[in-house]
Parts: C-alpha cells; structure tokens; sequence
C-alpha cells in the first residue's frame, strides 16, 4: 500500500515556526490596538480633564472679574462720598461766616424784611395765640418799618400787641408772651447749626443742578 510519507522534522518545524510567527503578530496586533485605544482614551480623559479645567480658570477669572469689579465700585463710592463731605465742608466753610450778613441785607430790604415779619407773626399765632404779645424790635427800626409791623400785626389778627424798641437787636423781631418766647432774630435762626447747613447744602445742590441743565 502506497501513501504519504510523513513531514519531516524539518517540515513540522517549519509549521510550527511559522504557526506562532502568526500567534505572535496576532497578539502583537491585539497588543498595538488595546494600546491605541488606551492611548485614545488617555488622551479624552485628558482632553475633558483640560476642559475642566479651562471651564474652571475662565469661572474663577469670571468670578474674580466681578470681585474685582465690586470693589473697584465700592472704592469709588466711597472716593466720591468722601469728595463730596469735602466740597461739603468747603462750602460750609465758606458759606457760614457770610449767612449773618445776607440775613442782615435781607432785613434791611423792605419788601424782605415785610415777609419776614408776616411769617413771623404767623408762626406767633399758630403758637402763642394771638392775644398779648409783647414784640421787642430793633431800635433802629424806621417809621416806615414800624408801620409795616403794624401792618403785619393786623393781618395776623394780633389783639392789642405791644411794641418796644430793643438796642440789642438789629435784625428781626422777638414776640413773647407769658414765659413763652418766639424769637426770629439772625442769632436765633442760626442757632440750629444742623440745619441750617442741611438746607444751605440742599441749595447748593438745586443750584449745582440747575447750572448743569442750563449747559
């Protein structure tokens, strides 16, 4: 009987040589594709891992911005609040010392003092009534100024007033009745500080705002 002879050694060597050549660029081609995906997934966890991080710089930087933005307007603030107490205090300053005397021209204007004295005798009503006054006015006072208080006395429905010259005064009027005592004096409408600036300063203001609206 005839038949194949079997491989030779050398045959079956060959087979097997080239058998695992073919196991071993398998596996090397498993190998290089877990390694290439590995790589690619490396390389997402570290893109995202970036992102992240950007997102992050950009929100602290956001956030530092409005930080830095907040306390550049505080800061401002407060460099105006402290400007503005300043020119305050200037005007006072400047203003103060010239109030006695634009109180003594106006006083020394007939048709101001007239007003003057009518807001003053209003005020007296309101408060004393309008019976027994004893009105104390600068000894200095003209006829003609006289008669004007007289005048004033009678619009407000003054009951038999009296009048007496007073050498302290040079301005106003002081209207007392009883114990009580209305006084209307320079001296005395000064003498509330606080607020008198506050109304100075808010006429500063009108002022500053109507020359703005004129430019």
């Amino acid at each position: 009987m005839s038949g194949r002879s079997p491989p030779s050694p050398a045959s079956q060597a060959d087979a097997l040589v080239s058998e695992i050549r073919e196991q071993v660029a398998l596996e090397r081609r498993r190998l290089l594709d877990d390694a290439e995906r590995e790589a690619d997934a490396i390389r997402g966890r570290a893109r995202d891992k970036a992102r992240r991080q950007m997102r992050r710089a950009v929100e602290e930087m956001r956030e530092s911005g409005h930080r830095r933005l907040a306390q550049v307007r505080a800061e401002l603030e407060t460099a105006l609040r402290h400007d503005d107490s300043v020119r305050s205090l200037e005007v006072l300053a400047t203003a103060w010392p010239l109030l006695r005397a634009a109180l003594a021209r106006r006083w020394d204007d007939d048709a101001a003092a007239a007003t003057w004295m009518r807001a003053q005798l209003a005020d007296a009503r309101a408060r004393l009534g309008p019976r027994g006054w004893l009105v104390r006015h600068p000894a200095s006072a003209s006829a003609a100024r006289i008669a004007a208080l007289r005048d004033a006395l009678a619009s407000q429905g003054a009951i038999e007033p009296s009048l007496r010259a007073d050498p302290g005064l040079d301005a106003g009027l002081v209207v007392e009745v009883g114990g009580a005592r209305l006084d209307a004096t320079p001296d005395a409408l000064l003498a509330v500080r606080p607020a008198v600036e506050a109304a100075l300063l808010a006429e500063v203001a009108r002022a500053a705002g109507r020359d703005a609206a004129d430019e």
